[in-house]
């Protein structure tokens, strides 16, 4: 019942955002003003009443046409605009990456210091090129609840999810129709995760990066010159 609940005002939230709830108020009443000016002015120019009827008639028809109209468009001063679809407002609500390497392209991994935990980078699917630091409890799937939305059909809604244990990184699979994948293997039960694992859904790829001071230390350290005045 609630999960009932929960869709239908989601689809009450998407009828306002379309406008679609306005466009029916305005619509019935425009009709209403012109069914009136009709019925006071077909006596004067002897319009039989049929034609009121015929007006009535196709209003009702084009009523469905509108409320598709205003689903997909809004109206503007520039014209008619599309309206993003809900699957595409789905990405607004995910978590937001530490990095976003399709911004940042001309940054070398070597020079982004980064706090202290585990790190998900995206190689490839609909998040390709962002870098979550992970935190417990991070799910992935087709609905809007999941952390990170990864829009394929394939996908199923709650997919799989990463938990921190002992400070240990964790991946489940949630029962999803196609599986996760961890190294090309399909997991059955929650897999221990390390530093440089691949994480597949089908054709998304998610690579695992473990970092701490000593290992941004030691790269720095790599890339420092040693000078002996000696």
């Amino acid at each position: 019942m609630n999960h009932l609940k929960t869709k239908l005002t989601r689809f009450y939230g998407e009828l306002r955002r379309r406008n679609v709830l306005n466009t029916i108020a305005l619509y019935i009443v425009s009709c209403w003003i012109i069914l009136q000016v009709g019925s006071v002015t077909f006596p004067i120019f002897d319009v039989k009443n049929d034609y009121y009827h015929w007006m009535l008639a196709i209003f009702i028809m084009l009523f469905p046409v509108a409320i598709c109209i205003s689903w997909f468009y809004n109206l503007t001063v520039h014209g008619f605009v599309r309206i993003a679809p809900f699957s595409e407002r789905r990405m607004l609500n995910n978590m937001s990456p530490i990095i976003d390497r399709r911004m940042s392209l001309n940054q070398s991994r070597e020079n982004i210091i980064r706090a202290d935990g585990w790190y998900l980078l995206a190689e490839t699917g609909p998040v390709e090129g962002l870098e979550y630091n992970v935190t417990d409890g991070i799910t992935f799937g087709r609905a809007i609840e999941c952390d990170i939305t990864l829009l394929r059909s394939y996908i199923s809604r709650f997919h799989a999810k990463f938990s921190i244990q002992d400070n240990n990184l964790y991946i489940e699979d949630l029962k999803s129709a196609n599986g996760t994948v961890v190294n090309n293997e399909k997991i059955v039960k929650p897999r221990r995760l390390h530093n440089g694992d691949e994480i597949r859904f089908k054709d998304i790829v998610f690579k695992i990066n473990e970092y701490s001071t000593q290992n941004q230390g030691d790269s720095m350290l790599d890339q420092t010159t040693l000078i002996n005045n000696g």
